[in-house]
């Protein structure tokens, strides 16, 4: 019996990964244009997962820019500025990208061990 506990637990450490790793492709970036105070540009990419917030920033000009926050596990922050248009396209992406996990889970099969 403790043979096939064994088997069935082996089983599953191979395929139990390659199973969710069909739903869950893991780190998801997003891509976005980035702009400064006086008017450069350039782009940006970020783990989706590392995004903190998203918050309104004024230039000494005069100009409304976004700030795109990020924290990465190990610690580091970066900064990004955006156009308002542009943090409307990254809260989009962030949106598809929280449906698609989002329906992810609801579409997620049981596993059922049998002991």
């Amino acid at each position: 019996m403790q043979i096939r506990a064994a088997i069935t637990a082996c089983l599953l450490a191979v395929a139990l990964p390659a199973a969710l790793a069909a739903d869950f492709p893991g780190t998801l970036k997003v891509t976005f244009r980035t702009s400064d105070c006086a008017g450069a540009t350039g782009l940006g990419s970020v783990n989706v997962d590392h995004i903190t917030r998203i918050q309104p920033t004024d230039c000494p000009n005069g100009r409304k820019l976004k700030q795109v926050l990020t924290r990465t596990p190990g610690g580091t922050n970066e900064v990004f500025t955006i156009t308002d248009d542009e943090a409307l396209k990254l809260e989009a992406q962030m949106q598809r990208i929280m449906d698609a996990r989002q329906k992810s889970l609801e579409q997620t099969k049981p596993i059922i061990i049998n002991r």
